[in-house]
C-alpha cells in the first residue's frame, strides 16, 4: 500500500518561492526601467547641447561671412583694412568660441556619467 503524500505544504512552499522570485524580478524590472529612464534623459541632454554647438558654429560662420563682406569692402574703397574695424567681430566669434569649448565640456561630463 502506498503512502498518501500531501502535497498542500510542499505546494505552499513552492508557491511562497515563486512570490518572492516574482517580486525580486519586479523589482529587477523597476530598476532597469529606472535606469533606462536617466540613460535617455542624459542622451537628449547631450543631443540638445550638440545641436546647440550647431547653432552657434552657424552664427560664427555668418559673422565670418559678415567680416569677410567688410573687409572686402574696406579694400574695395581704401585699398587697405581696418582691422578695428573689424575686432568686434573678431570679438565676437572669441566669445562664440569659449561657448563651443563650454558645451564640449558639459557634454563631456554628461558622457563621463
Amino acid at each position: 500500500m502506498k503512502k498518501k503524500v500531501d502535497i498542500s505544504e510542499e505546494a505552499a512552499k513552492i508557491w511562497q518561492q515563486a512570490k518572492e522570485n516574482l517580486k525580486e524580478l519586479g523589482q529587477k524590472t523597476m530598476n532597469l526601467a529606472q535606469k533606462g529612464e536617466k540613460e535617455v534623459v542624459r542622451a537628449s541632454k547631450v543631443g540638445k547641447l550638440q545641436l546647440d554647438i550647431v547653432s552657434i558654429n552657424l552664427k560664427k560662420e555668418n559673422i565670418f561671412r559678415l567680416a569677410g563682406k567688410r573687409a572686402h569692402e574696406m579694400h574695395s574703397k581704401k585699398r587697405h583694412i581696418e582691422s578695428a574695424k573689424l575686432a568686434s567681430l573678431f570679438s565676437q566669434i572669441d566669445k562664440l568660441n569659449q561657448q563651443i569649448k563650454a558645451t564640449k565640456a558639459k557634454i563631456a561630463r554628461l558622457k563621463k556619467y
